[in-house]
């Protein structure tokens, strides 16, 4: 059994692989695409951790054979990687809810941030400014949050706690706890001019990418706040940046553009009133521990000629 994954996936779950098969053949790259051993002939690749890049998706896609099992650290299965394992016919295990704690506390930050001016309190103190903002109350504000997966999920809880009206948009009309409304992506509309909060958690699907473009963002309040940490493709940038610099609405909370890396010489980064990071919610050790559990049941599976928990395709 050979498998090609990155360094600090195997160090994860070496140990606990080489009980489940033992005698295990790995093929370990970096980030640079640099491998301890050829990666042709693997039976299985993981697209995580340190393989997460575009080197390792140009590795996957020119094995010949190609694996007969992909597993992924992402929710999502939307990209090239994706597409050609598809296409090949290779079985593809992702891993929804790996990364929800952390990309939905993220989530919850850029809530934040929005309603304590935080931004702006920065903006005064390195000025060495001394001006009281008045800022909202969560308690009289409306949260939508569209998606209720295992990220929307939590986020919406999180505003529970905080006792916001809580909103939510998901893509089944079967009705979730704890909602004090509820629609499905055909409602988006009429749900959006009454949030004070909107929080992007849904995967870019035909259904949802560019849901947020020039009509969504006229629909929104002026003092509104977008936070994104679905994907880039669900946001149109350049409606986002014209309502941004008209006041259509009050300020964004990326994680996620249409292109990542961005490039570093665009314009965007310079907008005030709009939080960019580096597609890094997810960056915590947890991370790569629970995409190698269900990875490492997956193997148990694999080697038994089981059906696959978390199957994609």
């Amino acid at each position: 059994m050979k498998v090609a994954a990155a360094h600090d996936f195997h160090d994860e779950v070496a140990a606990k692989a080489e009980t489940i098969c033992p005698g295990i053949e790995w093929a370990l790259t970096d980030r640079a695409g640099n491998w301890t051993a050829s990666p042709e002939g693997a039976d299985i690749a993981i697209y995580a951790g340190d393989a997460y890049t575009e080197a390792f998706v140009d590795t996957a896609i020119a094995m010949a054979p190609p694996p007969k099992w992909a597993h992924t650290e992402d929710a999502g299965i939307d990209g090239l990687f994706y597409d050609d394992m598809r296409a090949k016919g290779v079985a593809v295990t992702h891993s929804p809810g790996a990364n929800a704690p952390e990309v939905a506390e993220f989530a919850f930050a850029g809530v934040m941030w929005g309603a304590k001016r935080l931004a702006e309190f920065r903006d005064q103190q390195r000025a060495h400014e001394w001006n009281q903002l008045k800022q909202a109350a969560l308690g009289a504000s409306t949260i939508l949050v569209v998606g209720l997966g295992a990220i929307g999920g939590r986020v919406a809880a999180y505003a529970r706690a905080f006792g916001m009206t809580v909103h939510g948009i998901r893509r089944s009309a079967e009705p979730v706890a704890g909602l004090d409304r509820q629609g499905t992506l055909d409602d988006l509309a009429d749900f959006l001019p009454q949030a004070d909060f909107v929080v992007l958690a849904v995967p870019n699907t035909g259904e949802t990418a560019g849901m947020i473009g020039a009509e969504a963002l006229a629909r929104m309040k002026p003092s509104a706040t977008l936070v994104n940490v679905g994907r880039g493709a669900l946001v149109d940038i350049e409606a986002l940046r014209d309502a941004l610099g008209s006041g259509g609405i009050a300020q964004a909370f990326v994680d996620v553009l249409p292109t990542e890396p961005w490039p570093a010489d665009s314009d965007l980064w310079d907008i005030p009133n709009l939080f960019i990071s580096p597609h890094a919610a997810c960056m915590t050790p947890l991370y790569t521990v629970r995409v190698g559990e269900i990875w490492l049941e997956n193997l148990k599976r694999f080697l038994a000629g089981e059906a696959l928990i978390h199957r994609a395709f």
